[in-house]
């Protein structure tokens, strides 16, 4: 697989719509992409082939904001790591209210032996449950349970409850539960309203609000395993994405490397790539200017559910 620049850029193009262009009509596709790099289409079309077969690239998906949703996303932290995404993958048909799984390393500071602190690697997972309210979060990590065969040592759940509810109406939540099961790269407006039985424009209107409105975006599960010559890492930072975002780009070196960004709970995650161990240590540096407080992380990946179920509440049916 090849990983320079222009795969790169790819990839960055997934940042949609975050990334700049929030109309539907500038959402990634083959065509969109060449155009914007200045390619041949052929040339986008064998790097995606190459990103997906080789396994960097497990899926892209939309997902939505929380707070516009009836549903809950809980982020299910495991400090039982070994098999953990391997166990719950092979699961994922018989349990849809999980979204994905989220595994990788840490590399933190031994503070037992502050002030000469070592460097050790912490294994973390997480599984992301859809629930309608922590009552049922509750019957559902009963069934987690049950496919471990024993309690999986959950050490928190993550729930990021800071925003003022913004639900839905029916008909908009009915075309977002509809989104989220598109494939991004061949979503069909067209097809979209000949399923939902609703006028093209209409439906092409109220997704335009939907974007306006920061509702839906989408995200790409990476295997950082998979990358080749270039290593790839993510930074974890407290808070909002959009509070850290202009600092990181203000800086040279972290702007240049940045590939993907996103929210986790309480969360942002920054994904960037470097040439070797030493940018590694490099962007560590920097980006501890920043926050002192974030964490790096490496051997990072995350599988989507394609089973995962998405309700409607009873009183919006």
């Amino acid at each position: 697989m090849i990983f320079d620049e222009i795969s790169r850029n790819i990839l960055r193009r997934f940042q949609w719509p975050r990334g700049g262009d929030c109309k539907y009509v500038g959402r990634p596709s083959v065509y969109r992409i060449a155009r914007d790099l200045n390619v041949h289409p052929k040339v986008v079309r064998l790097r995606l082939k190459e990103l997906f077969d080789s396994g960097l690239i497990r899926g892209v998906k939309f997902y939505t904001d929380d707070a516009f949703m009836p549903w809950k996303r809980y982020f299910v932290l495991i400090n039982k790591t070994k098999g953990v995404q391997k166990i719950i993958y092979e699961h994922f048909k018989e349990f849809p209210f999980i979204e994905r799984v989220i595994f990788g390393t840490l590399y933190v500071s031994d503070s037992s032996n502050f002030p000469d602190a070592d460097t050790v690697e912490v294994e973390f997972s997480s599984i992301a449950i859809i629930a309608m309210n922590d009552t049922d979060l509750k019957e559902k990590m009963k069934a987690v349970e049950a496919i471990f065969g024993t309690e999986p040592n959950i050490i928190g759940v993550l729930d990021d409850s800071s925003k003022d509810p913004k639900l839905l109406n029916k008909i908009d939540l009915t075309i977002v539960n509809e989104i989220l099961y598109q494939d991004p790269l061949t979503m069909s407006i067209n097809g979209m309203a000949q399923k939902l039985n609703i006028p093209v424009h209409t439906l092409r209107r109220r997704i335009q609000k939907l974007l306006d409105d920061e509702v839906i975006y989408e995200e790409v599960s990476l295997d950082t395993n998979k990358a080749r010559r270039v290593l790839i890492a993510s930074v974890i930072i407290k808070g909002d994405y959009h509070d850290w975002l202009p600092k990181i780009l203000k800086s040279k070196f972290l702007s240049e490397r940045l590939l993907l960004y996103k929210n986790f709970s309480i969360f942002s995650f920054f994904i960037f790539y470097a040439e070797n161990f030493s940018a590694i240590d490099d962007l560590t540096t920097e980006v501890t200017k920043i926050e002192p407080g974030s964490l790096v992380t490496y051997r990072n990946g995350s599988y989507n559910n394609p089973y995962v179920t998405y309700p409607v509440p009873d009183t919006m049916l």
